[in-house]
Protein backbone atom coordinates (compact mmCIF):
# COMPACT_ATOMS: atom_id res chain seq x y z
CA UNK A 1 0.00 0.00 0.00
CA UNK A 2 1.06 3.78 -0.78
CA UNK A 3 0.96 5.85 2.37
CA UNK A 4 1.24 10.02 2.14
CA UNK A 5 0.74 10.45 5.83
CA UNK A 6 4.31 10.25 7.94
CA UNK A 7 3.80 10.86 11.60
CA UNK A 8 7.13 12.08 13.70
CA UNK A 9 7.93 12.57 16.67
CA UNK A 10 11.94 13.85 17.67
CA UNK A 11 13.87 13.68 21.10
CA UNK A 12 15.77 17.17 21.43
CA UNK A 13 18.20 18.51 23.76
CA UNK A 14 16.30 22.17 23.71
CA UNK A 15 13.34 23.39 22.01
CA UNK A 16 14.67 26.32 19.83
CA UNK A 17 14.77 25.12 16.28
CA UNK A 18 18.60 24.57 16.59
CA UNK A 19 17.55 21.73 19.54
CA UNK A 20 20.44 19.67 18.75
CA UNK A 21 18.58 15.84 17.75
CA UNK A 22 19.02 12.92 19.72
CA UNK A 23 16.17 10.35 18.40
CA UNK A 24 13.82 9.85 15.19
CA UNK A 25 11.00 8.07 15.00
CA UNK A 26 8.64 7.99 12.26
CA UNK A 27 5.61 5.33 11.15
CA UNK A 28 3.82 6.13 7.92
CA UNK A 29 0.08 5.77 8.50
CA UNK A 30 -3.72 5.81 6.58
CA UNK A 31 -5.41 8.15 9.01
CA UNK A 32 -9.20 7.03 7.31
CA UNK A 33 -8.09 3.11 8.38
CA UNK A 34 -5.53 3.24 11.30
CA UNK A 35 -3.56 1.44 9.18
CA UNK A 36 0.42 1.41 10.19
CA UNK A 37 2.74 1.07 7.71
CA UNK A 38 6.66 1.10 7.16
CA UNK A 39 8.85 2.77 10.01
CA UNK A 40 12.36 5.10 10.67
CA UNK A 41 13.62 4.62 14.16
CA UNK A 42 17.71 5.93 14.53
CA UNK A 43 19.34 7.53 17.60
CA UNK A 44 22.09 10.33 17.38
CA UNK A 45 25.52 10.05 19.11
CA UNK A 46 24.51 12.89 21.56
CA UNK A 47 28.26 14.54 21.20
CA UNK A 48 27.84 14.31 17.30
CA UNK A 49 24.44 16.59 17.62
CA UNK A 50 26.01 18.80 19.70
CA UNK A 51 27.44 19.90 16.69
CA UNK A 52 24.66 21.16 14.80
CA UNK A 53 22.90 22.69 17.49
CA UNK A 54 22.44 24.25 20.89
CA UNK A 55 21.13 22.39 24.07
CA UNK A 56 18.57 23.89 26.72
CA UNK A 57 19.28 23.98 30.54
CA UNK A 58 16.10 23.55 30.68
CA UNK A 59 15.39 20.74 28.78
CA UNK A 60 18.12 19.02 30.02
CA UNK A 61 17.09 19.26 33.60
CA UNK A 62 13.51 17.55 32.25
CA UNK A 63 15.23 15.15 30.93
CA UNK A 64 17.06 14.57 34.08
CA UNK A 65 13.47 14.07 35.53
CA UNK A 66 12.22 11.07 33.19
CA UNK A 67 12.71 7.47 34.04
CA UNK A 68 15.44 5.71 33.64
CA UNK A 69 14.39 3.50 30.43
CA UNK A 70 13.53 7.01 28.95
CA UNK A 71 16.95 8.49 29.43
CA UNK A 72 18.98 5.71 28.75
CA UNK A 73 17.20 5.97 24.84
CA UNK A 74 18.13 9.39 24.58
CA UNK A 75 21.69 8.62 25.17
CA UNK A 76 21.87 5.30 23.42
CA UNK A 77 23.01 6.69 19.82
CA UNK A 78 25.88 5.79 18.08
CA UNK A 79 25.49 7.13 14.63
CA UNK A 80 26.66 10.55 13.27
CA UNK A 81 24.12 12.99 12.64
CA UNK A 82 24.77 13.19 8.27
CA UNK A 83 24.06 9.30 8.37
CA UNK A 84 20.70 9.32 10.19
CA UNK A 85 19.68 12.63 8.52
CA UNK A 86 20.49 11.57 4.88
CA UNK A 87 18.80 8.33 5.59
CA UNK A 88 15.71 9.90 7.12
CA UNK A 89 15.77 12.11 4.30
CA UNK A 90 15.26 8.79 1.75
CA UNK A 91 12.84 6.85 4.05
CA UNK A 92 10.17 10.23 3.77
CA UNK A 93 10.29 9.74 0.32
CA UNK A 94 9.66 6.12 -0.19
CA UNK A 95 6.50 6.76 -1.24
CA UNK A 96 6.90 8.98 -3.40
CA UNK A 97 7.10 13.32 -2.87
CA UNK A 98 3.80 13.97 -1.70
CA UNK A 99 4.70 13.39 1.82
CA UNK A 100 2.37 14.95 4.49
CA UNK A 101 4.51 15.07 7.91
CA UNK A 102 2.73 15.30 10.59
CA UNK A 103 4.31 16.47 14.59
CA UNK A 104 2.77 17.96 17.83
CA UNK A 105 2.81 20.52 17.15
CA UNK A 106 4.04 21.44 13.79
CA UNK A 107 6.29 23.84 14.63
CA UNK A 108 8.07 21.64 17.02
CA UNK A 109 9.07 18.65 15.23
CA UNK A 110 8.78 20.20 11.90
CA UNK A 111 10.66 23.15 12.39
CA UNK A 112 13.03 21.85 13.74
CA UNK A 113 13.72 18.98 11.17
CA UNK A 114 13.61 21.72 8.58
CA UNK A 115 16.27 23.48 9.87
CA UNK A 116 18.73 20.48 10.96
CA UNK A 117 18.00 19.11 6.94
CA UNK A 118 19.42 22.26 5.47
CA UNK A 119 22.33 22.63 8.89
CA UNK A 120 23.49 19.40 8.80
CA UNK A 121 23.26 17.99 4.91
CA UNK A 122 22.49 20.81 3.36
CA UNK A 123 19.01 19.58 1.55
CA UNK A 124 15.73 21.22 2.16
CA UNK A 125 13.02 19.02 3.69
CA UNK A 126 11.55 16.66 1.36
CA UNK A 127 7.94 17.88 1.92
CA UNK A 128 6.40 20.63 0.44
CA UNK A 129 5.55 23.72 3.01
CA UNK A 130 1.89 23.07 2.20
CA UNK A 131 1.79 19.85 3.24
CA UNK A 132 2.93 19.88 7.15
CA UNK A 133 0.05 18.74 9.55
CA UNK A 134 -0.20 19.10 12.62
CA UNK A 135 -2.01 16.70 15.73
CA UNK A 136 -2.79 19.53 17.97
CA UNK A 137 -5.16 20.73 15.89
CA UNK A 138 -6.86 17.92 14.97
CA UNK A 139 -6.81 17.02 18.61
CA UNK A 140 -8.55 20.48 19.07
CA UNK A 141 -11.41 19.95 16.45
CA UNK A 142 -11.87 16.82 17.84
CA UNK A 143 -12.10 17.60 22.02
CA UNK A 144 -15.94 17.10 23.09
CA UNK A 145 -16.66 14.86 19.85
CA UNK A 146 -14.34 11.99 19.39
CA UNK A 147 -12.93 10.06 22.45
CA UNK A 148 -9.46 8.25 22.27
CA UNK A 149 -8.50 6.55 25.79
CA UNK A 150 -5.62 3.92 24.41
CA UNK A 151 -2.76 4.12 26.36
CA UNK A 152 0.44 3.94 24.66
CA UNK A 153 2.26 1.06 23.87
CA UNK A 154 6.17 1.27 25.02
CA UNK A 155 8.01 3.73 26.70
CA UNK A 156 6.76 7.66 27.13
CA UNK A 157 9.09 10.11 25.56
CA UNK A 158 10.88 7.54 22.94
CA UNK A 159 10.50 9.01 19.26
CA UNK A 160 9.29 5.76 17.44
CA UNK A 161 6.63 4.62 20.40
CA UNK A 162 5.53 8.15 20.79
CA UNK A 163 5.10 8.36 16.72
CA UNK A 164 3.13 5.28 16.65
CA UNK A 165 0.78 6.38 19.61
CA UNK A 166 0.24 9.76 18.05
CA UNK A 167 -0.52 7.92 14.61
CA UNK A 168 -3.53 5.72 16.24
CA UNK A 169 -4.97 8.72 17.99
CA UNK A 170 -4.54 11.63 14.82
CA UNK A 171 -6.46 8.50 12.92
CA UNK A 172 -9.51 8.20 15.78
CA UNK A 173 -10.10 11.72 15.92
CA UNK A 174 -9.60 11.82 12.23
CA UNK A 175 -11.98 9.20 11.24
CA UNK A 176 -14.61 10.20 14.19
CA UNK A 177 -14.64 13.79 12.95
CA UNK A 178 -15.74 12.57 8.82
CA UNK A 179 -17.95 10.34 10.05
CA UNK A 180 -19.55 13.55 12.23
CA UNK A 181 -19.52 15.41 8.83
CA UNK A 182 -20.88 12.65 6.89
CA UNK A 183 -24.15 12.80 9.65
CA UNK A 184 -24.82 16.67 9.07
CA UNK A 185 -28.36 16.71 7.24
CA UNK A 186 -26.72 20.15 5.46
CA UNK A 187 -23.77 22.08 5.52
CA UNK A 188 -23.60 25.68 6.06
CA UNK A 189 -22.54 27.43 2.94
CA UNK A 190 -19.46 29.61 3.21
CA UNK A 191 -20.72 32.53 3.50
CA UNK A 192 -23.34 31.53 6.31
CA UNK A 193 -23.25 34.00 9.33
CA UNK A 194 -20.47 35.93 7.59
CA UNK A 195 -20.64 39.56 6.94
CA UNK A 196 -18.23 41.93 5.68
CA UNK A 197 -17.59 45.50 7.72
CA UNK A 198 -18.82 48.74 5.74
CA UNK A 199 -15.19 49.73 5.86
CA UNK A 200 -13.24 46.60 4.37
CA UNK A 201 -11.92 47.75 1.37
CA UNK A 202 -10.44 50.80 2.81
CA UNK A 203 -6.53 50.42 4.07
CA UNK A 204 -6.14 49.88 8.25
CA UNK A 205 -3.16 52.75 8.00
CA UNK A 206 -5.01 55.87 6.30
CA UNK A 207 -5.50 58.84 8.49
CA UNK A 208 -2.53 57.78 10.22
Amino acid sequence: MKFTDLMIDLETLGTAVNAPVVAIGAVFFNPETGELGETFDAAIDVEDAMRYGKASGSTIRWWLGQGDVARQKVVRGKHPSHLVFTKFHEFCLKHGDNVKPWGNGASFDISILEYAFGRIIERPAPWKFWNVCDCRTIKRLADGIVTFDEKLEGTAHTALDDAKHQAKWVSVYWQGLRRRAQGQASLPSSSAGWSTPANAASDLLDGL
